[in-house]
């Protein structure tokens, strides 16, 4: 029994790979070439090809990115392909290279045996990412009242919500697809009752669709509060603009009557015109205010 699993393929590598497995068929070694295939499972004579997305996340950019995994699936033979690095396949296929008795104790010495524990690896390095989404969104909700972070706070939503969207877009087909590898992989493959174990796998698949979908309406509900926030905050700058407005347009009447120099000014020329002037210009001022106050508007 043998699995071999190949990182960052090339036209040469998989052209090397049929010779060795002269069956598999050249429309399929070319889905292993971006872009990106739709998860599938398809029936050839004397193999399964099976393609399925799983969520990485990029700890430098901070996103998830969806990564193809390609799978052909002989009777004495299971082949995986990924185009980027795949940190739990590149750890297993080490671990296996460093010590057989390892290898075939994490694998098994059948083929359903080892595409289930290569399927279990994969599922398993999903819940990580869910951690981290999770705590991602208990992070933005803290935030939303941060005045100061205001911008960084809907960069972080935003990018929430798209790596929420890539792991649904990675893990929507898996459900399917393996229900298809059970009912049709008896065909090329012996299962052996591994048919439960499977069954395992499909609900690994609906506890992280229900996490994610979980993650998709808390988020939904922290950007709604945030944009709530956001127009209420905007509503009050308005309506203190206005206020603002409203004092300063009476005082400014004012001041402009007594800038006039009219010949006839009742105070023009008294000892104290300017303390009057100035006197009036206040009371208008403060009495708008005080309006203002009286009616809730400041």
């Amino acid at each position: 029994m043998t699995w071999i699993n190949i990182s960052r393929p090339t036209a040469n590598t998989l052209k090397q790979l049929q010779k060795i497995y002269p069956s598999i068929l050249d429309i399929d070694l070319r889905d292993c070439l971006p872009p990106f295939q739709r998860p599938k499972l398809l029936e050839r004579p004397n193999y399964l090809f099976m393609v399925l997305l799983y969520p990485v996340y990029d700890r430098k950019e901070k996103v998830v990115r969806p990564i193809e995994v390609d799978f052909f699936i002989g009777k004495d033979f299971v082949i995986t392909s990924h185009a980027e690095q795949l940190e739990p396949l590149v750890e297993l296929a080490n671990d296996c290279t460093r010590d057989q008795s390892t290898c075939d104790l994490r694998l098994g010495d059948d083929p359903a045996s080892m595409v289930f524990n290569i399927l279990h690896e994969l599922l398993i390095s999903v819940f990580p990412i869910l951690t981290r989404l999770s705590n991602d969104i208990l992070i933005s909700e803290r935030q939303i009242f941060d005045e100061s972070g205001r911008h960084d706070t809907v960069r972080s939503i935003l990018r929430i919500k798209s790596n929420i969207v890539q792991c649904r877009q990675a893990m929507q087909g898996h459900k399917t697809v393996i229900r298809k590898f059970i009912s049709r992989s008896n065909k090329v493959i012996k299962m052996k009752g591994m048919e439960h174990y499977f069954d395992d796998l499909i609900g690994h698949t609906k506890e992280i669709w229900d996490y994610l979908e979980n993650d998709k309406d808390t988020i939904d509900a922290v950007y709604d509060s945030h944009t709530s926030l956001v127009t209420h905050n905007t509503s009050q700058a308005s309506q203190r603009l206005a206020a603002l407005a409203l004092i300063i347009f009476p005082t400014t009447l004012v001041a402009a009557i007594f800038a006039m120099g009219a010949d006839n000014m009742p105070i023009r020329g008294h000892a104290f015109d300017f303390e009057i002037m100035l006197g009036t210009v206040l009371m208008t001022m403060f009495g708008t205010m005080a309006y203002l106050k009286w009616k809730r508007w400041l």
